[in-house]
């Protein structure tokens, strides 16, 4: 099995790599597309996480979603609010 990346290349997107090299990077975008060849310095800007990362990070919201967890902190900015980070949401969901 091929590793799978979520990257931003022309949009966000599902990206499946062959090799990933000190120079190259070979991706594909589809199953049946051929793998196309970017610079490893392109890669590594365009890079954001690997799929499963990104699978976990979903499970916590949606479990924070489920136990009725805000996602909102009060804050002394200009609104009274902001948003919770990815760790603190992460923490409420383990600490119940």
């Amino acid at each position: 099995m091929k590793n799978k990346w979520w990257v931003y290349i022309n949009g966000y997107r599902v990206v499946e790599t062959r090799s990933i090299g000190y120079k190259w990077v070979y991706y594909r975008t589809t199953k049946y597309s051929k793998y196309k060849k970017m610079k490893k310095s392109d890669w590594d800007k365009s890079c954001i996480s690997t799929l499963s990362e990104l699978q976990q990070k979903l499970d916590y919201k949606n479990k924070a979603v489920e136990l009725g967890i805000s996602s909102i902190k009060k804050s002394r900015k200009k609104f009274g609010w902001s948003y919770k980070t990815f760790d603190e949401i992460k923490s409420e969901v383990l600490s119940i």
